[in-house]
């Protein structure tokens, strides 16, 4: 039996069609129809009854779609963890960044593609932490470096002489409403406690959500909030915001599209916001050669782009109220 004859059956279990099912698996139709008859030779039943319109699963046919759907499943599962076992996530000539959610979206695809291009070919192992997981993994040696925010209220409690950084750029996280009809922010800080604001907040313990309850500490005058949602992702939140449902705050580089195409506008002057680092990190002690050599070209390396790709801050012109 063959993968592909369980993906036949399935895509004709779901369309009811040997033509629209011989189309979506881009074969032809008596191609197709051989597939399923051997199929049904091999379990040796019949699985489709041609001698309706459309095509209808026989009793054992039903059966075996849940068969056929969980078999696939393991396949696929048992194909991506041997593959995942395979040199390129071991291999010294790839480097396994662990990635703050926000960067990973934003900052890191620009940023990779510049070092392709100036560094070298590079292969990257990336896995998209909260910042909190990220210290973690390069502590226990999970990741090769460690690209995150960094607030001096919020410091990374690392040793500067085991876990060097290096300073990539700067950016503002801000408040963002949808805006009305005439480009005003439907959702304006700060709010009353008679009339709060719908608050799309940040899970406990997300780092931004840190940074914002770090704002929102130091706010400069009595605000109404009434926390409506919550999730640890910059791109959720985003979402929500977008479509209206209430005010929220997120790093500039996360909605630079979303502020050219009218989509969300800023929801309270600059003293409701705060500026963040983002940091590279690394274990001095990596014995990767290919960790030290990057790391000496970011260190060394002057051209302005690769400190500030990603649309940061101090390139961006979205405003304030």
């Amino acid at each position: 039996m063959e993968t592909k004859w369980l993906e036949d059956f399935l895509c004709l279990a779901e369309t009811r069609s040997f033509s629209r099912a011989a189309a979506d698996r881009h074969i032809t139709q008596s191609a197709f129809s051989r597939r399923i008859m051997a199929l049904e030779e091999w379990l040796g039943v019949s699985l489709v009854d041609r001698s309706v319109h459309p095509a209808t699963l026989t009793t054992a046919g039903w059966l075996f779609r849940r068969l056929a759907a969980d078999l696939l499943r393991d396949a696929y599962a048992a194909r991506a963890l041997l593959s995942s076992r395979q040199p390129l996530a071991e291999s010294d000539k790839v480097i396994r960044f662990a990635v703050a959610h926000t960067l990973v979206f934003t900052f890191f695809p620009s940023w990779l593609k510049y070092l392709h291009e100036r560094f070298g070919s590079l292969s990257a192992c990336v896995h998209a932490v909260n910042v909190p997981e990220g210290v973690q993994q390069l502590v226990d040696d999970d990741c090769d470096i460690l690209l995150g925010y960094h607030h001096q209220q919020l410091p990374i409690l690392l040793d500067p002489n085991g876990f060097p950084f290096l300073m990539l750029g700067v950016e503002r996280i801000l408040p963002f409403s949808a805006p009305d009809k005439q480009g005003q922010p439907i959702f304006r800080l700060p709010g009353t406690s008679a009339n709060p604001l719908p608050f799309m907040a940040y899970s406990s313990g997300a780092f931004l959500g840190n940074v914002v309850e770090m704002i929102l500490l130091n706010a400069p005058e009595p605000y109404g909030l009434q926390r409506c949602f919550e999730t640890h992702m910059s791109e959720a939140l985003k979402a929500m915001v977008v479509a209206g449902h209430g005010v929220g705050w997120l790093p500039e580089s996360c909605v630079s599209d979303e502020m050219k195409e009218g989509k969300l506008v800023v929801a309270g002057p600059a003293s409701w916001a705060t500026s963040l680092d983002i940091r590279l990190y690394r274990s001095a002690a990596s014995p990767k050669p290919l960790v030290d050599e990057l790391w000496s070209f970011i260190s060394h390396v002057r051209d302005p782009q690769l400190m500030l790709m990603g649309k940061t801050a101090e390139s961006s012109d979205c405003g304030m109220l």
